[in-house]
C-alpha cells in the first residue's frame, strides 16, 4: 500500500513536470490585446506600441522557420515543433489584434 501511494505521488510529479516542460516549450509568448493603461498613451506612445509588436509579429514568424530552436525540437520532443508552430500563430493572431485595437484609439485621438 505504501508502494503503490509512494509510485502514485511520483507519477502525479512526473506528470506536472512534463506539463510545465512542454508548455515552457512554446514560444513566443501572446500578448494581450487589450492592457490596462492604453487609453492614457499618447500619440507617441501608441505608435512605440505598435513599432514593438512588429518586431514581435517579425520574431514570431521567426519561430515558424527553421531555426535550431526547432531542429534542437525535432530531436528531442517533435511534439514541440507543432506547438511552436501553433503557438506562434497564435501570437502573431493577437498582435495583429492589438495593433487593430491600438490604431483605433489612435483614430479617436486623431494622431497622424
Amino acid at each position: 500500500m505504501i508502494l503503490y501511494n509512494l509510485e502514485f505521488n511520483l507519477m502525479k510529479y512526473l506528470f506536472v513536470l512534463g506539463f510545465f516542460f512542454l508548455t515552457s516549450c512554446a514560444t513566443p509568448h501572446v500578448v494581450d490585446i487589450i492592457q490596462p493603461n492604453d487609453e492614457q498613451l499618447s500619440c507617441v506612445g501608441l505608435q512605440n506600441e505598435i513599432d514593438e509588436l512588429e518586431k514581435f509579429i517579425a520574431e514570431a514568424e521567426s519561430e515558424k522557420g527553421v531555426n535550431w530552436s526547432n531542429a534542437g525540437r525535432l530531436l528531442v520532443f517533435p511534439i514541440g515543433i507543432w506547438a511552436t508552430y501553433e503557438n506562434a500563430g497564435q501570437a502573431i493572431d493577437a498582435a495583429n489584434q492589438r495593433e487593430m485595437y491600438l490604431r483605433g484609439i489612435m483614430s479617436k485621438k486623431n494622431c497622424t
